[in-house]
């Protein structure tokens, strides 16, 4: 009988000797704050080696949680070179031999043992983890740089997929991805809950509490259900710093994403036959408002926090002359379809996301290029 996914997850952990745990190249506040909750954890109950990846720099507003200062933007390299050999089963000696830029290592084996080219294997290992946990990503791509630099160590090492969405792609060697919970931090609670010995403290409260602040926009969101507010309730319990959670994370969103998203929902559009809401910004809002394109991930998870029974939610943007973006948003309805629709619509996947480019004459012709696409993707 095959053991709970959570416990085939654990039994990973306990056998590794050094973990990694790491989120998107852009992740969620929701996947940053499980991750430092399940550092912080690991840190305190797991005997070996524990590392916590962030591709990009901690956001301002998360540098607050326990555990976040530690978190990295790369990960350690250090080359293991493995070398399989079918028959023999010791070495009598090992023995390196400078060589003019580099070294020989000569392996000696027994007495009369026949051994041809064919029965020698080598794999190089970059990185010197065990496993990999990997926080909100619905694919590695997601991982970005990171994954395509080291996509050999990333296919061959055990990996825990921690997710709640339903477009996740169930990548992981054990998939802990529960699509009725409403942030990344709920289903991290249970993996930590399930090591040996753990107990969840007052930091690992804090972490997994500001997951749950983050992804249900403080509760306000329709996909806020009622197991996060017994979570949120427990956590409280256990002595999670409620009042930094709300200083960083509710009252000082900011001024530039307020600026921004409100131009977003000043030119909202919504076309309720085929469920499209969209909104377009221009070059002198990004100007007035003193943001950036990579700003717009957390607009948009702003706008779509606010609307419900959407299929696609989308932003169009001049990131050159005459050349635009499309930030797209899949509703429930559409995940399933991710793949297919990337396909289609010859899109990258971006936190989530989907995003692909447009060249037009103007903002207006490109908005009609957009909505031509993505109403091709719902008949």
């Amino acid at each position: 009988m095959a053991l709970p996914e959570t416990q085939q997850a654990t039994n990973i952990i306990n056998k590794a000797s050094s973990l990694l745990l790491i989120v998107p190249e852009k992740p969620s506040s929701d996947a940053f704050a499980s991750m430092t909750a399940a550092y912080v954890a690991l840190l305190e109950h797991y005997q070996g080696s524990v590392e916590a990846v962030s591709p990009s720099h901690v956001p301002r507003q998360l540098q607050f949680l326990p555990g976040s200062s530690q978190v990295v933007m790369n990960p350690t390299l250090q080359p293991d070179i493995v070398v399989d050999i079918a028959g023999p089963t010791e070495i009598t000696e090992i023995r390196p031999e400078p060589l003019r830029g580099g070294i020989r290592v000569h392996l000696k084996l027994p007495e009369n043992m026949a051994v041809t080219r064919d029965a020698v294997e080598i794999y190089v290992r970059s990185l010197p983890y065990d496993a990999v946990i990997v926080f909100g990503a619905t694919d590695l791509e997601e991982l970005g740089q990171l994954f395509t630099n080291h996509a050999d160590f990333f296919y061959s090492t055990p990996i825990i997929n921690i997710d709640h969405r339903p477009g996740n792609e169930q990548f992981g060697t054990v998939n802990l991805v529960d699509i009725t919970a409403s942030s990344v931090a709920e289903v991290t609670h249970e993996l930590i809950s399930s090591l040996p010995n753990a107990t969840i403290e007052p930091n690992i409260a804090t972490c997994l509490y500001a997951g749950i602040v983050a992804a249900t926009d403080s509760f306000q969101s329709p996909s806020a259900k009622p197991k996060a507010f017994q979570l949120a309730a427990e956590l409280m319990n256990k002595k999670a710093d409620k009042e930094s959670v709300i200083t960083n994370l509710v009252k000082t969103k900011p001024l530039h994403l307020l600026k921004l998203t409100g131009r977003m929902y000043a030119r909202l559009r919504h076309d309720e036959y085929g469920g499209l809401f969209w909104s377009v910004l221009l070059p002198r809002d990004f100007e007035e408002a003193h943001a950036e394109p990579e700003h717009i991930a957390d607009a948009m998870h702003e706008l779509t926090n606010n609307i419900s029974g959407y299929n696609v939610a989308f932003l169009l943007y001049e990131d050159q002359p005459q050349h635009y973006m499309v930030y797209m948003i899949l509703g429930n309805g559409l995940v399933k379809r991710r793949s297919e629709i990337q396909e289609q619509l010859v899109a990258q996947r971006e936190n989530g996301a989907l995003t692909f480019s447009i060249s037009a004459e103007n903002h207006t012709k490109a908005e009609e290029v957009a909505l031509e696409k993505i109403r091709g993707i719902l008949v």
